[in-house]
């Protein structure tokens, strides 16, 4: 397989990639698709750019990727997706840039809002992204994009804080072009929609 034959919009179930078989489109966006894939009974998440190395809009597309890769060598956290292997498709210095992911079911904490969540699953969430938030605070890690379409729900319930394509930290080699000073104003913002309760406390978090 060539680079040039190689459409990583184009793939098809059972279709391999790095070594693994494709299941299914999980999600795109204006830079990447990610797909779920499986080998050995074990399923990830492949996320890779759209564009091989080579040009100025590839390398472009690429720095998304960087930055994701970056910032998940960085912080670890039960809740934060998990980076497990890098690298490029089909040629290994050529090729399109992949990152390989934990794998997760595609619902959304928006969906989690939307099927309507209880006073106690509220503050359980609440709880464990101020922990992720706390845990990235101390590697000085903006996410930048803190949202309810990036934080997952998984099916115990609990979070898990995804696409790290914007983020920013000191230090870091591919700063986004737009800064942003937090990647949300309240941290309860995110559940503005939900059965409002007392306990959840009016502070301020940055990402």
């Amino acid at each position: 397989m060539s680079t040039p034959s190689f459409d990583p919009v184009s793939l098809k179930p059972s279709d391999e990639v790095a070594g693994w078989r494709v299941l299914s489109r999980w999600r795109q966006d204006a830079f990447s698709i990610t797909w779920a894939v499986e080998r050995a009974g074990v399923r990830r998440l492949l996320r890779i750019a759209l564009l091989p190395r080579g040009s100025a809009e590839a390398q472009h597309l690429e720095e998304y990727l960087e930055r994701e890769a970056g910032a998940l060598r960085l912080v670890r956290h039960p809740c934060i997706i998990r980076l497990h292997a890098e690298g490029r498709w089909p040629d290994p210095v050529h090729g399109f840039r992949y990152l390989l992911l934990d794998y997760a079911e595609n619902t959304t904490l928006k969906d989690a809002k939307r099927r309507g969540m209880n006073p106690k699953q509220t503050v359980a969430m609440f709880s464990k992204l101020a922990q992720v938030i706390g845990a990235m605070r101390r590697v000085r890690l903006n996410h930048g994009s803190i949202q309810t379409d990036n934080i997952l729900v998984r099916p115990n319930g609990q979070p898990l804080l995804i696409d790290f394509s914007r983020s920013d930290w000191p230090g870091n080699p591919y700063p986004p072009l737009i800064q942003t000073a937090t990647g949300f104003g309240r941290l309860e913002d995110l559940f503005q929609d939900s059965t409002p309760d007392p306990s959840i406390p009016s502070k301020r978090y940055s990402s």
